[in-house]
């Protein structure tokens, strides 16, 4: 019977284990008053210079560090605060030392963040005209206080984490070893290394999206499906069972014309089918090849 040409990219889900970034509440810092604006939104990553919100109708930029705030910063000043805020505005793209004290050049990386948001250049940074909010806390989860409320110093404003960051993928059964796979959701396809650990933030959100990773936060059992393939799927052919005399798992053969008969590396069997990849190029092959031979010589 003639062969049929497939491509093969064993393409199959894997029951994919979450892993959520803390989940941290971030409180009011300086003096409490009305909110009488606010930008928070649930799922939004707060960056440095945002408009997080304004109490009694002076705007709080975000100022996002490692380090809390307690304290107003300003020229000279030196501590573990000012050098997590130097830390920042280098992470910025701004050049200054980070040593520690408040120079001159963060003097003016302060005051371009502050220019860049719009709010009086200062190059200080004072606790009535901040929000801290720590680093690396990841998406917005809710907002805690809304425009026309009061609030008090110390009082929560969002809560941020809790996000997917990153997803540990079992390996299957079946998956053909010394072969490359990737991971995938939607358009979006990312290699998976030797750890089979992946924590690429489009492929993150893609699968934070999907109805798989809702269904996980509702009951966080298992893991959540995610599909897996080939990073170069292969030219194989399709074949029924009854056409293969094996010799392994993975090796075998097929009978030509004439009982001769040719290697094949097995790849996979679905629905009837073999995907099989030929040591030579074949067109047609017998069935049932076990009437012909008994094993491969």
């Amino acid at each position: 019977m003639p062969v049929t040409e497939r491509v093969f990219d064993d393409a199959h889900t894997v029951a994919a284990v979450p892993e959520l970034s803390r989940e941290v509440s971030v409180v009011l810092s300086g003096p409490g008053g009305m909110v009488t604006a606010s930008s928070c939104a649930p799922g939004a990553v707060v960056k440095a210079g945002d408009h997080l919100l304004s109490v009694d109708g002076v705007v709080r930029i975000a100022v996002v560090t490692d380090v809390p705030l307690w304290r107003d910063l300003g020229f000279g000043m030196e501590g573990a605060d000012v050098e997590g805020l130097q830390r920042a505005l280098v992470e910025q793209g701004n050049e200054l030392s980070v040593s520690g004290r408040y120079g001159w050049d963060t003097v003016a990386a302060v005051e371009a963040m502050q220019d860049a948001a719009r709010v009086e250049p200062t190059g200080r940074i004072a606790l009535d005209r901040v929000q801290w909010v720590p680093a690396g806390v990841g998406a917005v989860a809710s907002c805690e206080v809304g425009v026309g409320l009061a609030i008090g110093s110390g009082s929560p404003v969002l809560v941020a984490g809790g996000t997917l960051v990153g997803l540990s993928l079992p390996g299957a059964e079946g998956e053909l070893p010394g072969r490359s796979y990737v991971a995938v959701a939607g358009e979006v396809v990312v290699p998976i290394g030797a750890d089979r650990r992946v924590t690429d933030p489009a492929l993150m959100s893609a699968v934070a999206a999907t109805t798989a990773f809702a269904e996980w936060v509702k009951d966080p059992v298992g893991g959540v499906a995610v599909l897996v393939r080939l990073a170069e799927p292969i030219a194989a052919i399709g074949i029924p069972p009854s056409a293969v005399v094996v010799s392994d798992a993975r090796t075998g053969c097929v009978v030509l014309g004439g009982e001769q008969t040719v290697a094949v590396e097995v790849l996979a069997s679905e629905l009837g089918t073999v995907f099989a990849v030929p040591e030579r190029p074949v067109d047609r092959v017998i069935v049932p090849a076990a009437k012909v031979t008994a094993s491969c010589g």
